[in-house]
């Protein structure tokens, strides 16, 4: 949202203490005297709770705020003050009409402060931008907010209208899998979510699948952030099913994930529908060179990417699937310099798990039928056979390097790359 400066009001990052009435008095009548105001920034600075009642005297006579920007304004004060601060600012917020972005993030004020604000969140219809990132919320923090969302939408519905929450920023608050469900049913239920941002709360692959499986709801959702949580396979698979719903989809964040070989796969296998996507981040996420060839053939169809993060996967940052992918990219008329991030710390298989994919490759193999054939259909001469025994078996890694390189080679000369 874009405002003019003339109708901004900001002690943005001053370090001001402001603890009684009299402390931010001189403030309040700039305020007060501020016509036509539609944003306030009161961030970086620290108010208490005599303070935060005198200035919500003022913020009900302001009646054009749109804009609330309040985070970091709690530092050096106790629970108990900053649940008293809140309710105070929050009740006068809910009567303002024209208030649609609110911003409490860096203000760890916990469950309390959910509890404080909940009654806001509730009743306030038109908020269309809610930040509420590292604030401590916890599992009973979250469940109180997602709560109240809910019953938004329900006064929303009583009025005939539809929900405005549009973005909602709830990042490092430890909101694990207990908060997970209730928040699945307040995206369910809003439908008109655009931005979710929820990195680095310790959700796991059930509370991750609860969460996306509301998300799928939401047809318009541009940007999805959930880094740093836990997906493993059902996480995964939940995604790769919702990112069919999502066509609007321009920004993809499940670096750091654990998706897992066959997760990551699923995946990127699913992104190919998603040709809106403009960033991608997949980083450190333990996808292998299959899900790298899989990414390979779904990039044909992203002929808009921006960004694409695939650093401390489980693929070298030399092979032929990396080749594969920068060849794609120039086929698309895009910059691999440009937009493939970088590979400076992919993680190799260890010999182990190295030794147990090509045990399970070759028991594959037993399985069928007739003589292993490779190239162009010819069977194997006795004197490779004899050249394979002597270095050993082949990992499921050197048949895939091998067949990637045919097909590296063929794009090369068709790109001319």
């Amino acid at each position: 949202m874009s405002i003019s400066a003339e109708r901004i009001y900001s002690l943005e990052g001053k370090g001001l203490k402001l603890t009684t009435a009299e402390d931010i008095a001189p403030y309040l009548e700039e305020i007060r005297a501020h016509e036509n105001l539609e944003e306030l920034r009161l961030n970086g600075n620290t108010i208490g709770a005599e303070a935060a009642q005198a200035l919500a005297a003022v913020l009900l006579t302001k009646t054009t705020l749109k804009v609330a920007t309040l985070h970091d304004i709690f530092t050096s004060r106790l629970k108990d003050e900053v649940k008293e601060s809140l309710i105070a600012i929050c009740g006068a917020l809910v009567e303002l009409p024209n208030l649609v972005e609110l911003n409490l993030s860096d203000n760890a004020f916990g469950p309390l402060g959910a509890e404080a604000m909940a009654g806001f969140l509730s009743k306030h219809t038109g908020l269309e931008v809610l930040k509420l990132n590292n604030n401590g919320l916890g599992i009973h923090g979250g469940t109180t907010i997602a709560q109240a969302l809910i019953a938004c939408q329900a006064e929303c519905e009583q009025q005939g209208k539809k929900p405005s929450l549009h973005t909602l920023i709830c990042g490092r608050n430890r909101l694990e899998n207990g908060s997970a469900p209730v928040f699945a049913k307040a995206f369910s239920a809003l439908k008109t979510l655009r931005e979710v941002r929820m990195p680095q709360n310790g959700i796991r692959p059930e509370g991750i699948a609860e969460l996306i499986r509301g998300l799928s709801d939401n047809s318009e959702l541009t940007v999805i952030d959930l880094q740093d949580n836990t997906f493993t396979h059902s996480g995964s698979a939940a995604l790769a099913e919702a990112l069919v719903k999502w066509e609007l989809l321009e920004t993809l964040n499940v670096g750091d994930c654990l998706l897992g070989s066959t997760g990551g796969r699923l995946v990127v296998e699913a992104l190919k529908d998603r040709t809106t996507l403009k960033t991608i981040n997949l980083q450190y996420n333990e996808i292998e060179l299959d899900g790298a060839l899989a990414l390979a053939e779904s990039l044909r169809s992203l002929k808009i990417l921006e960004s694409l993060e695939l650093n401390g996967n489980r693929f070298e940052a030399e092979s032929n699937a990396v080749d594969m992918i920068k060849a794609i990219l120039a086929e698309n008329d895009l910059e691999d310099s440009d937009i493939l991030g970088s590979l400076s710390d992919m993680e190799e298989l260890t010999d182990n798990e190295d030794e147990s994919d090509g045990e399970e490759d070759a028991s594959d193999n037993e399985a069928g039928s007739g003589e292993e054939t490779h190239g162009k259909g010819k069977s194997k001469s006795k004197e490779e056979k004899e050249d394979e025994h002597a270095a050993g078996p082949k990992t499921a890694s050197d048949i895939l390097e091998e067949d990637l390189a045919d097909l590296v080679s063929q794009m090369k000369t068709q790109l001319n790359v």
